[in-house]
């Protein structure tokens, strides 16, 4: 049992996100037994789950590790991370810290660019939300009037936030590439928000 159920917490955290079915299947056991270990790893607060609509049936609920469940996998990189934006810091200055993690970001949007082409509005938004959600980012989209709006819950650079804020530039860079070039950024957990937000206007061609 034990090995089931870090290997639903392994599951979470290199995939970012899985409904029950998703995780039966890969970890080989029956849906019932993963829903068992899931409502008990949310008690001990390592999971949460959130609704994904659809515009026809029941919204689904998708599974990931709450920020407790992440810190059970830690990366070495993290550390590497953090001394090289110092380094950049100081010897180019801040503003060049932020060009590089710009040009990060849309490094990153061009390998998913290919992925997401030719897609409808809904399913290249709930393919986007998918696909970050494998960079460690939690992402639920709405539609209110004319404008969608991304919530992104989890930042995968969280640690980073205090000692180089700068880091936000890499998501705006990856997200408007990826979704609007006008893309707005509405709010964020720095700010004690509970969810970073950015908006965007739908065209119509």
């Amino acid at each position: 049992m034990k090995n089931t159920r870090d290997s639903i917490l392994k599951q979470l955290a290199s995939s970012g996100q899985a409904t029950v079915n998703q995780l039966a299947e890969q970890v080989g056991v029956n849906p019932i037994t993963v829903r068992h270990h899931l409502t008990n790893l949310s008690n001990e607060n390592l999971v949460q789950s959130t609704e994904q609509r659809h515009s026809v049936g029941r919204p689904r609920l998708l599974y990931r590790l709450t920020e407790e469940g992440q810190q059970r996998f830690p990366a070495n990189y993290k550390r590497l991370t953090e001394s090289l934006l110092l380094s950049i810091k100081n010897l180019y200055g801040k503003q060049a810290s932020i060009e590089l993690l710009e040009l990060v970001g849309k490094e990153m949007a061009d390998y998913y660019k290919s992925v997401l082409k030719g897609s409808s509005l809904e399913e290249y938004l709930n393919k986007f939300s998918q696909l970050m959600a494998g960079e460690g980012f939690q992402i639920q989209w709405e539609l209110k009037g004319s404008r969608i709006y991304i919530h992104n819950a989890s930042c995968p650079y969280h640690h980073l936030n205090s000692s180089h804020p700068e880091i936000c530039h890499l998501d705006h860079s990856l997200f408007s590439c990826l979704l609007d070039p006008e893309l707005r950024f509405e709010g964020c957990i720095m700010e004690g928000k509970p969810e970073c937000t950015y908006s965007y206007e739908v065209k119509n061609d």
